[in-house]
């Protein structure tokens, strides 16, 4: 027992292993943010684009979603760092490839969720609303992006909570995250402790996330019902 819990509850080594966790957490935050903020905008240009055009638009739309779907994650982070990063002449570095890859995968999901939103509006509501002779961008202000928020905002939680899960595949084109930079500090340290606090820590974050998922859906149902 004493042996088990000098291997994965050994605070001197998780001490020792600060510096190195701290910079793979912050790199992990790093690449969250960033990855997070360019899917949701890149999500809203793919919707703007499916439904402001023809049919012609929305089967291009639709095959790139189908493609991202099918795509594993993982795979399109090799095929970013190091086939299209190099075809394009963009400096192949680790970050910039990982943020692309997320932005291509999950701005696919995020469009899906902008359109399941936009669909769910009674279109009712948008033909009174032009029959007032208001502007469209009074319409959006007034109809839409209030009711698209309440309707949309848990699905963004959740696609947001998954997207983060998905971080430490970014490891497998070399960039350095939480559990990566945990990995190498049980080497350094010869102990499990920083690797098994690393997991712990980003298991807490993403329930601490699926919980406020919980709470902001059953918000958004209330506010929909009254």
């Amino acid at each position: 027992m004493e042996a088990l819990i000098r291997h994965f509850a050994n605070f001197d080594a998780l001490w020792n292993a600060r510096v190195v966790l701290l910079e793979g957490a912050l790199g992990t935050l790093k690449l969250g943010a960033v990855a997070l903020i360019l899917s949701t905008l890149a999500g809203a240009a793919i919707f703007a684009f499916q439904i402001s055009g023809g049919d012609r638009r929305r089967k291009l739309v639709e095959w790139y979603i189908d493609v991202m779907r099918a795509m594993p994650l993982m795979v399109l982070l090799v095929v970013v760092h190091y086939v299209i990063m190099p075809l394009l002449g963009i400096r192949v570095d680790p970050y910039y490839a990982a943020s692309f890859a997320f932005l291509l995968k999950h701005g696919a999901y995020f469009a899906e969720i902008y359109r399941s939103g936009w669909l769910a509006i009674e279109k009712g509501q948008i033909l009174a609303a032009n029959a007032l002779g208001l502007r469209q961008w009074r319409i959006v202000q007034m109809v839409i992006a209030p009711q698209l928020s309440l309707i949309v905002i848990p699905a963004m939680t959740s696609q947001a909570t998954l997207l983060l899960r998905d971080l430490p595949l970014a490891f497998a084109i070399g960039y350095f995250e939480i559990l990566t930079s945990a990995r190498a500090a049980q080497v350094f340290t010869r102990n499990s402790t920083p690797l098994l606090g690393a997991v712990v820590a980003y298991s807490v974050t993403l329930l601490l996330l699926q919980w406020l998922t919980g709470r902001l859906e059953r918000y958004s149902r209330r506010r929909l019902e009254a």
